[in-house]
Formats: C-alpha cells, structure tokens, sequence
C-alpha cells in the first residue's frame, strides 16, 4: 500500500511542480507527511463547514 500511496502522491508532485524523493527513498515518511496534510486539512473543513453555518443562522 506504501508505494501505491508514493507514486499517487509524488504524480501530485509532478502536477504541481514540486520535487518529489525519488522512488523508494523515504516512501513511508514521503506517504505519512501527505496523510498528515490531508488529515489536517480534512479536520479544518469539518471545522469550517461546522462555524460557517452556525454563526450564520445564530439567532
């Protein structure tokens, strides 16, 4: 699952012109960092879609 993860997220990489480690050289932090990205900005949309409505329709 580790090298599936590392080819996806360094073709994320290429997209956006960012350099990438190579092919298996720290594949296992390469994969845990974007998870930890991806985590972090999935926890702040569950925040952010959670206050937009509530402060909105705050009576």
């Amino acid at each position: 699952m580790i090298p599936f993860l590392a080819k996806l997220f360094r073709g994320f990489h290429l997209i956006f012109g960012v350099s990438a480690p190579p092919p298996g050289q720290n594949e296992r932090q390469f994969v845990f960092a974007w998870l930890g990205i991806l985590a972090a900005l999935a926890a702040f949309c569950a925040v952010l879609f959670y206050l937009i409505p509530l402060l909105y329709f705050r009576q």
